[in-house]
């Protein structure tokens, strides 16, 4: 056996002696399961791909009268992985390099400012248009501004587009990958917003009626989104990520008044003792630390031992009908419905959303003044992205 597979076993093994943290990792697997290969495949040329980036996929229109079949797209690596950590960890290097390595797309961590607010022509920021004329109470900070000012109503005004621009980031990544077959590696998803938030008002950077609002909009979306097939969690020890932070770290994380050592130790506990195990009840999850993310070729040989077929898990994932599946990709799509998921009225029992209804009607009155007011976007504007990646073939590796 080489030195690369006993070190990856004995990672294994140790990891599932964990007192606190269950790590999902079978050696033993069942015959003729479906399981992630590197092994290459030569098939035929699949179909053209339906250009999800420009059109909106229609269940009847495309689905009944253009043959875009997404059962004849997915093969064996059509798969959501997910990398986590705690804060201040690298977790980039690895998404890019392990992507790379087995032909995933990576996706980067959410970049609010320019995910959701800046206009199709990228010179215009709404945030800083609207910045410009409202209240202070009303301000919508940066994230390098709110580690500076973490107040009750600056979080909330953080959070909530970060939720949104998450929503989407992951909407648009299962787009791709139902369209083209090709698997995801995210830089955290979606599914990291329940243990930032929940940290976030352990500390009182978000008040209850903040986090409530929130998780409301959290909990409406859960059921339409899926969840990951793997986390892959950077283990650090607190006390090391406040050192680097402290030595290496940006101003605004030097200065921030939101990391602490306290608020890292809890968030390591967070994801040990209940992130973690409550999600590897739908998902599998490998741990390593950050020496061991180095070795690619020992995280391929952990990924494919994983049994993706497990009946136990992935209950978002098991398709009945095709039919169920195509509904669900143009639901990924309707645009009208995420709007409106994220539009019903849940501000009335929410103070820090609360201004001054004169004040509100002056600055509407002022801003149109500006030649900014005349911006023009979908507010959604992360196509560019997967334009790059959008691939007209399967990849050779699946």
């Amino acid at each position: 056996m080489s030195s690369g597979v006993a070190a990856s076993l004995r990672r294994g093994f140790l990891a599932n002696q964990h007192h606190r943290l269950l790590i999902v990792s079978a050696c033993s697997i069942p015959k003729n399961h479906r399981t992630f290969s590197m092994q290459y495949k030569d098939t035929e040329k699949p179909a053209h791909p339906f250009d999800y980036v420009n059109k909106n996929y229609n269940f009847f229109r495309h689905y009944y009268l253009g043959g875009h079949y997404t059962l004849a797209n997915i093969h064996d690596n059509s798969l959501f992985f997910h990398v986590e950590s705690n804060f201040g960890v690298q977790r980039s290097d690895l998404v890019k390099r392990l992507a790379n390595h087995i032909g995933f797309l990576p996706i980067t961590k959410p970049d609010v400012d320019r995910m959701h607010f800046v206009d199709e022509t990228g010179t215009i920021n709404t945030r800083q248009f609207h910045n410009d004329y409202c209240l202070p109470r009303d301000y919508i900070p940066s994230p390098e501004e709110w580690h500076l000012n973490p107040n009750h109503h600056a979080s909330v005004r953080l959070l909530r587009p970060l939720l949104q621009t998450m929503t989407y980031q992951l909407r648009m990544g299962l787009s791709h990958l139902f369209s083209t077959g090709q698997g995801l590696l995210m830089d955290r998803s979606y599914w990291s917003y329940y243990a930032i938030l929940n940290i976030l008002r352990d500390f009182g950077y978000v008040s209850q009626d903040g986090y409530d609002f929130l998780m409301e909009y959290k909990v409406s979306i859960d059921y339409h989104l899926k969840m990951p097939r793997l986390i892959i969690f950077i283990d650090k020890d607190p006390h090391a990520i406040w050192e680097d932070l402290q030595k290496n770290g940006k101003d605004y994380h030097k200065q921030s008044k939101v990391y602490s050592l306290e608020l890292l130790q809890a968030m390591d506990r967070m994801y040990k003792e209940e992130f973690l195990p409550r999600m590897s009840t739908y998902c599998h999850i490998l741990q390593y630390n950050e020496n061991e993310i180095k070795a690619l070729d020992d995280i391929v040989f952990d990924i494919e031992q994983l049994n993706f077929d497990d009946t136990n898990k992935f209950p978002d994932w098991r398709i009945t009908v095709d039919v169920e599946l195509e509904r669900f990709r143009a639901l990924l799509q309707d645009e009208h419905f995420w709007t409106r998921m994220f539009n019903v009225n849940r501000l009335l029992h929410l103070s820090e959303w609360w201004t001054e209804p004169n004040a509100q009607k002056s600055q509407s009155t002022l801003m149109k003044y500006d030649p900014r007011y005349y911006w023009t976007t979908n507010n959604w504007d992360i196509k560019p992205f997967f334009q790059r990646y959008q691939s007209w073939t399967r990849l050779p590796f699946y």
